[in-house]
């Protein structure tokens, strides 16, 4: 029992610590959701409850907070004392133990080179390397990686632990036991946020998002996920508002954060209101709903882009190069060189070569009537051939001007039954609807983020109109 209270007290102080790190404001911020801000606070009377377990309580069973604990240096979450089950850093250790020591990955340097860097000696950085590499890819490490390591407590050229964190929420870990290295994977504590942003468009989604603080990745997957119903292009509007709820994810251990999956969006267009919530059925299956429960996923998105400009419709037009009217089988999207270009569905590469007029190009079979081609490519995704099965919204090349062209972008034509098809305007079956149990639970948890939305915006209202806000306005 003792065990087990010393490792949960111990877990407890290593997030509390973490926590004590960020400035309020940015907490505060971080934890806007109802259920991010009941996660801290539940931490916050973990803290308290176990540290007063774990020290004893008097014959009246009275709990006394404890006092409040002195600011945290950039090392206080390695400072705290660990048992050999708990495979974090020691950075003011025991006497008989070393300091953790922390290097970079220079450039195109390998982890043997950073251990000989260290003066780690040459066998013993071969033992915990090959041990390191049974529970992680140690080909992917990248430059700035951080590596930190324990010396011996007899030997400085001999590595005690060795620490590798290569995914957000886990590490690698080596530990030396009876001469020899024991390699593990652990998990880096997390605590799951939400964040509101909304706004205005002014220009376009992505720099109006942008400029209300909603991060890049999160714009790019907004964009993706609303590209099955949403023409970019003639449906959004200056003065069209938009409402993004996602997860985020901190890490106090290393006082960081990364950002989760959209729970909920709403768009607010002059011609049509668009919502999109996540839900996971009792299956494990996730898709974005609209609030009757059907898919708002489309066999085909009609933006195989990011940000969608059309410069060319489908249609008879004059050619720009040519001089003289024909049909354009296609739309063409301005794309700079190097704009990233996305499989419009799940399907099969047919074609991924040189085609003439159209410059590089690949042709995709989505299924037994709809083909996808992309043309004036500047060059091809990692890996993409003929044969190669490619998954809705993967990078399947870049935007360039190759082919009869006057300037870079995108020609994107959709076949239906091996003819050309206006993409913009072709009426795409829908994916799945919801029903029974799926939809009760799918309406109830549709009710539940709303409720959250309207909390953190009465929130956000009273902050505003509070004499602090009020004077940071000004």
């Amino acid at each position: 029992m003792h065990s087990l209270l010393s490792k949960l007290s111990l877990a407890v102080q290593k997030v509390w610590s973490g926590l004590q790190k960020i400035p309020a404001k940015s907490l505060l911020s971080a934890s806007e959701s109802p259920a991010g801000f009941a996660a801290i606070a539940g931490l916050g009377l973990g803290a308290v409850i176990l540290l007063n377990i774990t020290s004893g309580t008097s014959e009246d069973d009275t709990v006394f907070a404890p006092t409040a604990p002195a600011p945290a240096s950039s090392t206080s979450l390695d400072q705290a004392t660990q048992s050999d089950d708990v495979a974090m850093p020691q950075e003011n250790a025991a006497p008989q133990d070393k300091p953790v020591e922390r290097f970079t990955l220079g450039r195109n340097e390998t982890l043997i080179n950073l251990l000989s860097r260290a003066k780690i000696g040459r066998r013993n950085a071969h033992a915990a390397v090959n041990a390191l590499g049974n529970v992680t890819n140690l080909r992917k490490l990248q430059r700035g990686q951080e590596i930190r390591l324990q010396r011996s407590p007899a030997e400085d050229a001999v590595i005690q632990r060795l620490w590798i964190r290569d995914t957000f929420d886990e590490q690698a870990i080596a530990k030396r036991e009876e001469g020899s290295y024991r390699a593990l994977r652990e998990a880096v504590p997390t605590i799951t946020l939400t964040r509101l942003v909304e706004g205005v468009i002014t220009d376009n989604l992505y720099m109006s998002a942008k400029r209300e603080g909603l991060p890049d990745s999160v714009i790019i997957n907004l964009i993706r996920m609303m590209s099955f119903n949403v023409d970019f292009e003639r449906e959004i509007r200056q003065g069209d508002g938009f409402q993004v709820y996602f997860e985020r994810r901190y890490a106090p251990e290393f006082d960081d954060m990364e950002n989760g999956r959209i729970l909920h969006v709403d768009l607010a267009l002059q011609r049509r209101p668009v919502t999109a919530t996540w839900f996971q059925d009792a299956e494990g299956n996730d898709d974005y709903f609209d609030q009757t429960g059907e898919s708002t996923r489309r066999a085909l998105m009609k933006t195989p882009l990011d940000v969608a400009v059309v410069t060319s419709r489908y249609g008879r037009r004059k050619h720009p190069v040519l001089g003289y009217t024909r049909m354009h089988k296609g739309v063409d999207f301005r794309a700079p060189t190097g704009t990233p270009i996305m499989a419009a569905g799940d399907g099969v590469i047919e074609m991924a070569a040189r085609n003439g007029s159209y410059g590089n190009y690949i042709r995709i079979r989505h299924n037994g009537s709809y083909k996808t081609a992309y043309g004036h490519l500047s060059k091809y995704g990692k890996g993409i051939k003929k044969g190669r099965r490619v998954k809705q919204g993967q990078i399947i090349g870049y935007s360039g001007a190759t082919g009869r062209v006057t300037a870079a972008h995108l020609h994107y034509e959709v076949l239906v039954n091996g003819q050309q098809a206006n993409p913009l305007t072709l009426k795409l079956p829908t994916g799945r609807v919801l029903s029974g149990d799926d939809l009760g639970r799918f309406q109830k948890l549709r009710q539940a983020l709303n409720a959250d939305i309207a909390a953190v915006r009465s929130a956000q209202l009273l902050q505003k109109e509070s004499p602090a806000g009020v004077a940071q306005a000004q």
